[in-house]
C-alpha cells in the first residue's frame, strides 16, 4: 500500500478510535448518571465508609498507616481504602459523590478495555463490542453501583491497565517495560486480591491475542514438532511470569488470614467439600445463565446446601463438553480457548471452594471473569459472519438491539440500589428465602425508629433462620424502646448464645442496664466487650458513664481518655470527659472538651448547653 495510502488509513482508525471511544463514555456515564442521586445502603457501606471513623477522617498520616495494616471487614485492600478517604476529602459523606467516583472508574475501565483489545487484536469493532458489554451488562451494576464494592472497579482498572503494560512489554521485552507490568499489577492486588488469577490470564493472552508460543506458525508441518517446539516456548512463558506467580501466591495466603482472622472462612466441618464442589458447578452455570438472561439479579443468593442432583449433573457435562470443544477447536478459533478458560480461571478464587460468607454466588464476582465471554461472544459472531456474508448487516442490528436490550434491563437494576428499602426489597422478589435480606430491612426501619416495621422483617428472618443471633438483636433493641423494657434481655440472651462475642448486642443490653441503673451488670458487660476487643470505643465510653455516676472519677477518666485514643472524634468521650473535669473544677480543660464536642456534633443541644454552663461558671 502506497504510504499516503497508509497514512488515511491510520487517520481513519484514529477518528473510529475517538469517536467510539466517546460514545462508549456517554453511554456508560447517562447509564450510570441517576447513582448521584442514591443514598449509602446499610450493607457494607455503612462498615467500610459511611460508620468507619478512618474514612470519615479522610487522608492522613493515621488513615495511611492504618490503611496498609488493617484487616477491617475481612479484606487487605490499602488501596482502595486511600481510594474511600480521598473521596472523603472531596465529597466528605454525600453518599453522590462516592458513587460518581465508583462510575467514573468503571467508565475509565470500559474506555481502558476497548482501547487495550483494539491494540492487541487490530479489530476495532469487536474491541468496542466487548468493552460495550463490559460498561452496560446487568451484572456489573452490583460493582458499580454499590459504594462498598469500591475494590471492584478499582482492581478492574488495574487489572485492564495491567494488560496494556503487558502488550506493550510482549511487542518489545525490556526490563523498564515488564517493571511497569509489576507496578500496575501490584496496584490491582493492593485494589482486590482477585486480581491474583491475572498471570495465567496473560499466559492465555500469549496463545491468543499475542500469539508469542509459535513465533511463525506457517513453519510447522506436522503435530509432534508443533508440540515440541510449543512446549519450549510455554515453559520461557510461565518462567517469565514467576514474580506474578509469587505476588499472587504472596497476597493469596494474606487475604486467606484477614478473612480468618475475622472468621468469615467457613470451616469444612459447617460447609463439607462435597458441598463446595456442587456449588461451584452449579455456579458457573449460573452465571453463564444470567450473562445470557440476566433476571431476578439480587444483591445477596444464599447458600442453600447441597444442590439437587439434576443440576450437578448437568452442569458437569455442560462445562466439560464445552471444554472439551474448545480444546479441540484450540488452532481453528484459539478465542474459544481463551475465553473460556479466562472465564473459568478467574471465577477460582471466588467459586466457593474457599467459602467465605453466607451467599452460594455473587454478581460482583463476574466483573473481569465476563471480558472472556464477551470476548468469545464478539470473535464467535464475526466467525459466523465471516462464513455468510450476507449476515453482517443482521449481525450489527442484532448486536445493537441486544446492547439496547441490556441498557434496559441495567438502568432498572441500577435503580434497586436507590436505598436499603429499594436494594432488599427487590433482593426479596428474587430470592424470597432471604433471611439476611429480611434482616436488613429491619435493621434499616429500626435505625429510624420505626420498630413497628422493622420487628416483622426481624421475625421473619427468625423464621427462616432461627439461629440469626442479628435479628435477635434486633428484635431485643426494638423491645428495649417499649416500657417497660425488660422484655428485651430475652432477645439479647438469644443473639449471645447464638453468638457469643456479637459486639452489637453487649453494647445494647449494656446501655439498657446503665439506663435501668443496674450499673454492676452493665460493667461486667462492657468489662466482656474490653476481653474480646480491648480497643472498643463504646465499652470504654459507657465504662466511663458508669464509673462517673458511681464516682470512680479516675478510673472514667481513664477510660473516656482511652476512648479518645482509639477515636480522637469521639463527641461523646469529650462531652463525658468535660463533664468529669467540670465537677474536678477544671473548668478551662472542660470548655475545651466541651468546644470540640460541640464542633464535631454541632445540633447536638445537650453539648451546648454544657458549654454555656461550664462558661457561666468560670470558663473561658
Amino acid at each position: 500500500m502506497p504510504a499516503r495510502g497508509r497514512f488515511t488509513e491510520m487517520r481513519n482508525q484514529s477518528l473510529r478510535l475517538v469517536l467510539l471511544s466517546g460514545l462508549l463514555a456517554v453511554v456508560t456515564i447517562a447509564l450510570y448518571w441517576p447513582a448521584q442521586s442514591f443514598d449509602f445502603v446499610n450493607y457494607d457501606d455503612d462498615v467500610f465508609v459511611k460508620d468507619n471513623r478512618h474514612i470519615r477522617d479522610g487522608l492522613s498520616g493515621d488513615g495511611l498507616v492504618w490503611a496498609f495494616t488493617t484487616f477491617h471487614g475481612g479484606n487487605w485492600h490499602p488501596l482502595t481504602w486511600l481510594s474511600h478517604m480521598a473521596d472523603v476529602e472531596v465529597y466528605g459523606l454525600d453518599a453522590g459523590g462516592h458513587h460518581r467516583t465508583n462510575a467514573l472508574i468503571h467508565t475509565v475501565g470500559a474506555l481502558l478495555l476497548f482501547l487495550v483489545l483494539a491494540g492487541m487484536t487490530n479489530s476495532i469493532s469487536l474491541s468496542v463490542l466487548v468493552a460495550a458489554l463490559f460498561a452496560i451488562h446487568p451484572l456489573h451494576v452490583e460493582s458499580v453501583a454499590w459504594i462498598a464494592e469500591r475494590k471492584d472497579v478499582l482492581s478492574g482498572f488495574f487489572w485492564i491497565l495491567t494488560m496494556g503494560a503487558y502488550a506493550w512489554y510482549a511487542r518489545h521485552p525490556t526490563v523498564r517495560r515488564y517493571l511497569l507490568v509489576v507496578l500496575s499489577f501490584i496496584m490491582g492486588l493492593l485494589s482486590k486480591p482477585m486480581v491474583v488469577t491475572l498471570p495465567f490470564v496473560l499466559i492465555l493472552l500469549d496463545f491468543w491475542p499475542l500469539q508469542r508460543t509459535l513465533g511463525a506458525r506457517t513453519a510447522f508441518d506436522g503435530w509432534t514438532f508443533y508440540e515440541t517446539v510449543s512446549r519450549r516456548v510455554w515453559a520461557r512463558l510461565v518462567l517469565e511470569k514467576m514474580p506474578l506467580f509469587l505476588l499472587s501466591a504472596g497476597f493469596s495466603l494474606l487475604t486467606f488470614v484477614a478473612q480468618k482472622e475475622v472468621g468469615a472462612v467457613w470451616s469444612i466441618d459447617k460447609m463439607p467439600i462435597d458441598v463446595r464442589l456442587a456449588n461451584a458447578l452449579v455456579s458457573y452455570v449460573e452465571y453463564l445463565r444470567k450473562t445470557v438472561w440476566p433476571v431476578d439479579l439480587a444483591v445477596l443468593y444464599p447458600h442453600a446446601g447441597m444442590p439437587d442432583a439434576w443440576k450437578i449433573a448437568v452442569s458437569a457435562v455442560f462445562l466439560g463438553s464445552v471444554s472439551v470443544l474448545t480444546v479441540r477447536k484450540m488452532r481453528a478459533m484459539p478465542f474459544l480457548l481463551v475465553g473460556w478458560l479466562w472465564y473459568l480461571g478467574t471465577l477460582v478464587p471466588v467459586i466457593g471452594i474457599v467459602q467465605v460468607g453466607s451467599q452460594s454466588m455473587a454478581d460482583r464476582y463476574t466483573y473481569i471473569p465476563l471480558v472472556g465471554l464477551f470476548i468469545i461472544l464478539a470473535w464467535g459472531a464475526e466467525r459466523m459472519v465471516f462464513r455468510c456474508p450476507g449476515a453482517k448487516r443482521p449481525a450489527v442490528i442484532l448486536s445493537l438491539f441486544i446492547l439496547s436490550g441490556l441498557l434496559v434491563s441495567a438502568r432498572s437494576q441500577i435503580g434497586t440500589w436507590k436505598n436499603s428499602v429499594t436494594l432488599f426489597e427487590q433482593c426479596l422478589a428474587a430470592t424470597p428465602l432471604n433471611p439476611l435480606a429480611h434482616h436488613k430491612l429491619g435493621e434499616f426501619y429500626m435505625d429510624r425508629n420505626d420498630c413497628g416495621r422493622a420487628v416483622p422483617h426481624f421475625l421473619k428472618a427468625i423464621e427462616m433462620k432461627d439461629n440469626f443471633p442479628c435479628a435477635y438483636h434486633g428484635l431485643g433493641v426494638c423491645a428495649s424502646r417499649q416500657t417497660p423494657s425488660s422484655g428485651a434481655f430475652y432477645f439479647f440472651r438469644q443473639a449471645l448464645l447464638f453468638d457469643p462475642q456479637l459486639a452489637r448486642t453487649l453494647v445494647s443490653r449494656g446501655i439498657l442496664l446503665i439506663r435501668l441503673g443496674r450499673y454492676a451488670e452493665a460493667e461486667q458487660d462492657f468489662r466482656r466487650l474490653l476481653q474480646i476487643d480491648p480497643s472498643h470505643e463504646a465499652a470504654h465510653v459507657n465504662l466511663g458513664l458508669i464509673f462517673t455516676e458511681s464516682g470512680k472519677l479516675a478510673d472514667a477518666e481513664a477510660h473516656l481518655i482511652e476512648a479518645l485514643r482509639v477515636n480522637p472524634r469521639s463527641a461523646e468521650a469529650l462531652n463525658n470527659l468535660g463533664l468529669i473535669r467540670f465537677g474536678q473544677d477544671r473548668r478551662e480543660e472542660a470548655v475545651e472538651c466541651f468546644q470540640r464536642a460541640l464542633a464535631l456534633s454541632p445540633r447536638e443541644k445537650v453539648f451546648e448547653a454544657n458549654l454555656r454552663h461550664a462558661l457561666a461558671h468560670g470558663g473561658r
